[in-house]
């Protein structure tokens, strides 16, 4: 009798087995389930991503645009330049503008091709020391003996969740911008600032 009831119970749990494992009923909700993580974090990348492409593209814009301004004119107040750096920041918008660095330097350039401040201002950070070299080398399609060269550079760091939440992995908090961008002067060959 035992004999028959388990012998029994193996065909049952047997032909059980069978069943399940040509059961595909729930197969589809098994395999969302594995799929859903990854897909979600394929939409939080992709939209994160969009935010810094955005960012670099403001980025590049205030470098660009702040630069061709300051070489629009020969001559230029520290008020009006202060204001000009204060606008500039605004292409940023909406997003957080107080990491934002924007540093401005009218650079003498010498035979040699060296590289002198004339005159700097900034946003949110100090501005270059008047005579020191410049931070960034001139390159030299673009140096001329007398005629300045207007260097603008844009410094700024974005966080996001996402970059927040993986910066444990990847030690960077965020995506970090540094961009520069060269104007020469086009009204004369030198920019005064009083």
């Amino acid at each position: 009798m035992i004999i028959k009831r388990s012998l029994s119970f193996f065909r049952f749990a047997r032909s059980r087995a069978r069943h399940l494992l040509c059961d595909r009923s729930a197969a589809s909700g098994v395999e969302f389930a594995l799929v859903l993580p990854i897909l979600v974090m394929l939409l939080f990348g992709t939209v994160d991503l969009g935010h810094a492409l955005t960012v670099s593209r403001k980025i590049d814009e205030i470098a660009s645009s702040t630069g061709d301004m300051i070489s629009q004119q020969g001559s230029w107040t520290k008020s009006d330049v202060a204001k000009l750096l204060s606008g500039a920041s605004f292409i940023l918008q909406p997003y957080d503008t107080t990491g934002l660095t924007i540093t401005l330097a009218v650079d003498d350039i010498a035979k040699s091709g060296s590289a002198t401040v004339n005159w700097s201002a900034a946003l949110n950070t100090s501005a270059l020391t008047s005579g020191s070299a410049s931070t960034i080398e001139v390159p030299s399609e673009i140096q001329d003996d007398g005629v300045q060269v207007v260097l603008t550079r844009v410094q700024y760091t974005l966080t996001t969740p996402v970059s927040a939440f993986f910066s444990n992995f990847t030690g960077q908090n965020g995506y970090s911008f540094d961009r520069h961008y060269f104007n020469r002067p086009r009204v004369g060959d030198t920019i005064t600032y009083n």
